[in-house]
């Protein structure tokens, strides 16, 4: 072997151990740099996340401090009972206090008095041919002149007596009653509803008074009692 080839292998060798060391020295230097490099992205990362969720619980809480608009208080916020309009209950009673309108009376037919009320002082009868008292008024009218309800009623009662005849009776309320006799052509029958002025039937002859001037015998009672019909009416 020549002196020139055995001092070249050397060489060779040398140089193969420079390279490997070389590369491993950058496997290293790189291994180090990518280590390095996820701890930065770690870093930056978790950096990013910590100032997102700064800066959201910022927003939350400037959102939060803004002042919320107040409610719209209740129309009956602070109105007390004395605050609503007072109502008198007067004002609901004022109808059921409120007395019905006065009745109005007319005379039942048109004529002169022949004869006025007399409960206590005796009056002749011609039919009779005695005194007696007249518990009515005798009006005068030709029969079959149409007699109306002095005031309106209800007609209570018809009945018919030797005396007076047919007599019709009509309660205007208030316990006052009217009662028209000898009469005729009935119009009218118990139960009826009837207004003043309506006609409940003609004038015939009063039997217990046939002897007088043809006329309507008429009177008026007072809870029952024989009053005088001109001054319970107010026709006088």
């Amino acid at each position: 072997m020549k002196y020139s080839e055995y001092h070249s292998k050397p060489k060779k060798s040398n140089t193969a151990f420079i390279i490997v060391t070389a590369c491993c020295l950058l496997a290293i230097g790189g291994a180090s740099w990518f280590a390095a490099a996820n701890i930065n992205k770690r870093k930056i990362g978790n950096s990013s996340s910590k100032e997102e969720s700064s800066f959201s619980q910022s927003i939350a809480d400037d959102v939060s401090s803004i002042p919320s608009a107040p409610e719209k208080p209740s129309e009956n916020v602070g109105k007390t009972v004395s605050d609503e309009p007072y109502q008198s209950s007067s004002a609901v009673s004022d109808f059921s206090d409120e007395k019905p309108a006065a009745q109005v009376y007319t005379m039942p037919v048109q004529g002169e008095i022949l004869k006025n009320y007399s409960e206590k002082e005796l009056q002749y009868s011609a039919t009779y041919g005695d005194m007696r008292i007249h518990t009515g008024i005798d009006i005068a009218c030709e029969e079959g002149t149409v007699i109306s309800a002095c005031g309106g009623g209800t007609v209570a009662n018809i009945e018919e007596s030797t005396a007076l005849g047919v007599t019709v009776t009509i309660d205007h309320g208030n316990g006052i009653t009217s009662k028209y006799s000898a009469v005729k052509d009935l119009k009218v029958k118990k139960g009826d509803k009837i207004a003043a002025g309506d006609g409940i039937g003609t004038v015939t002859t009063v039997p217990g008074e046939c002897a007088d001037q043809s006329h309507l015998h008429f009177e008026v009672c007072k809870n029952e009692q024989p009053t005088s019909p001109l001054s319970v009416l107010g026709l006088k």
